[in-house]
């Protein structure tokens, strides 16, 4: 038979080694194999034949693992788990800890077995979670935990980058102390290299990332309960770290859609009101101009439209048929001299025009306040956050008055896109802030800010999404982040002292091979059984006392 041949026939047999996907095929070679490592080790028999038997329960259940080795080898990967593990198999053999050797191959794929069965327990408890959520963000979620990579954590890279390069290191550690440790004791070079084994087994990087995607999926799929959509891990990362929150007023704290309240003209009609308006807000992105645009049902004439200028946050200027028409706020026309009523509407936000330089009349706009949003602000800095900073379309005065109202210590006023990308993006600037930026519509692209949070069930740029009627949870979607942070760091902390006792009884002779990877896998377990607590008590009677 061809080497291809044999190649494509392992290959037919190979388990797959996707979470979720172990089956029976593996757990009957490892019950076979342990049948086989049984006789060999209870019953007495030439040390040739138990060899043999040995040798016949690696193979059975590791055979798979052998073909990862030789992928690896092809592919000069040489820190490979699979090819630590052969190897450290073979080498036990030949210096006469062969039951140690099949042990060790035949406890790693058991320890696989179980880990894939805690990490599907796992992974159903948490898409559970979205039974309850709406429809619309529970088939959004289940869309984006199909894939890998919105649950990859950038911790889980950086403990996997500095993992890899301690595994070099202690390779060289391990190869120096085989080496030196008979020359400091009584001690030969059988015992220093099955010791050198246990260290280089210690030191894969196993255990301390088995948790990391599952505490991601779980808090993805918590915060979904409570109705926030996080794209991706790594945005709950940064959320986890905000100290700078920036929001935007429209769509946020007001209406994201305005409607016109009222018309009050002593000179012209309504309709003829009307038709300066919309012809005077026809190129404006304001949100006054907006509800005026969408009340206004006739044709336009954009001919007679010219000399357009935007007055970010307080309206606009232009000639319309050639009169000079302003629309503008209470406050410009008081700075500019024009003498306008000074009665200000009980509700809403009042913009008055002047056509020729002679008052008109008057339109009042809604600006009613989410309700959802009132506490907002006070919310985010009981929870620590540091800055929390307004951005309105308004005139300053009004800006700073409704700012102010809601405990906002930081107000930007006549703000346009241009201008709020600006401030977000020196904002960035500052190595020390951690910005995120919750709006409701304006972007086109990602802001400067390291979270983008939008106030909506859909959008295509930002990485978390929150309906409007779900605002005051923002703060407890960033304790959940705060939390799966907590609990990936504790659970590689763990996972850390695991390795290090180990480490220790493996140089002292205190270990075997099979017994550091049970323990790695124990370790492994425990970290994902850890990985739960994501939704811990508090945090659920956080959620109850909001309702």
């Amino acid at each position: 038979m061809s080497n291809k041949s044999i190649r494509s026939l392992l290959q037919s047999l190979h388990i797959d080694r996707e979470v979720g996907k172990t089956n029976n095929i593996l757990a009957i070679r490892m019950v076979v194999a342990a049948i086989f490592f049984a006789v060999a080790v209870l019953v007495k028999m030439p040390t040739v034949v138990r060899i043999v038997l040995l040798a016949v329960s690696l193979i059975i259940s590791g055979f798979d693992l052998l073909i990862d080795a030789v992928n690896s080898v092809e592919r000069k990967d040489f820190f490979a788990t699979s090819l630590i593990l052969i190897s450290s198999a073979v080498i036990a053999f030949v210096i006469g800890y062969a039951a140690e050797g099949a042990a060790l191959v035949l406890v790693y794929q058991v320890g696989l077995i179980a880990l894939s069965f805690v990490d599907r327990k796992t992974r159903k408890t948490a898409s559970d979670m979205l039974d309850d959520c709406d429809e619309d963000i529970s088939a959004s979620l289940k869309e984006i935990i199909k894939e890998k990579e919105p649950c990859e954590l950038r911790l889980s890279d950086t403990i996997l980058h500095n993992g890899g390069r301690i595994l070099k290191y202690t390779m060289v550690l391990a190869l120096v102390y085989a080496i030196v440790l008979p020359f400091l004791g009584d001690y030969n070079y059988r015992v220093s290299i099955h010791r050198a084994l246990m260290i280089l087994l210690v030191c894969t990087p196993a255990s301390l990332i088995a948790a990391m995607p599952l505490t991601a999926l779980i808090a993805i799929c918590f915060a979904g309960q409570q109705g926030i959509v996080f794209r991706k891990a790594s945005a709950m990362e940064d959320a986890a770290s905000t100290n700078v929150a920036v929001f935007d007023k429209t769509g946020v704290f007001s209406e994201g859609e305005p409607h016109i309240l009222s018309i009050q003209s002593n000179l012209i009609d309504q309709r003829t009101f009307m038709n300066f308006a919309a012809h005077a807000v026809y190129y404006s992105e304001q949100p006054f101009a907006r509800a005026i645009s969408a009340a206004y049902n006739s044709d336009y004439k954009l001919d007679v439209i010219s000399d357009f200028k935007e007055i970010p946050g307080s309206g606009v200027e232009l000639n319309v048929a050639g009169n000079p028409v302003v629309l503008a706020s209470g406050t410009y026309f008081t700075e500019k001299g024009v003498r306008i009523p000074q009665d200000r509407p009980e509700n809403g936000a009042a913009y008055y025009m002047t056509v020729a330089g002679r008052y008109v009349g008057q339109i009042v706009v809604s600006d009613s306040l989410n309700d959802g949003a009132r506490q907002l602000a006070d919310d985010m800095h009981e929870l620590g956050i540091q800055r929390c900073v307004l951005f309105t379309e308004d005139e300053n005065a009004e800006s700073e008055r409704f700012g102010d109202m809601l405990n906002f210590h930081e107000v930007y006023g006549e703000c346009d896109t241009e201008k709020k990308l600006q401030l977000l993006s020196e904002m960035a600037q500052n190595t020390q802030n951690h910005t995120m930026y919750v709006y409701a519509n304006g972007f086109e692209a990602h802001s400067g800010a390291d979270v983008d949070v939008r106030i909506s069930k859909k959008g295509k740029y930002a990485d978390a999404l929150i309906p409007a009627d779900k605002l005051d949870r923002l703060p407890f979607a960033i304790q959940i982040c705060r939390r799966m942070y907590e609990i990936a760091t504790e659970n590689a902390v763990l996972a850390f002292a695991v390795k290090a006792i180990l480490i220790f009884l493996s140089m002292i002779g205190y270990s075997s091979l099979w017994f550091v990877v049970f323990m790695d896998f124990a370790a492994a377990i425990a970290t994902q059984l850890h990985a739960s607590r994501v939704t811990s008590d508090s945090l659920i009677n956080t959620i109850k006392n909001r309702r």
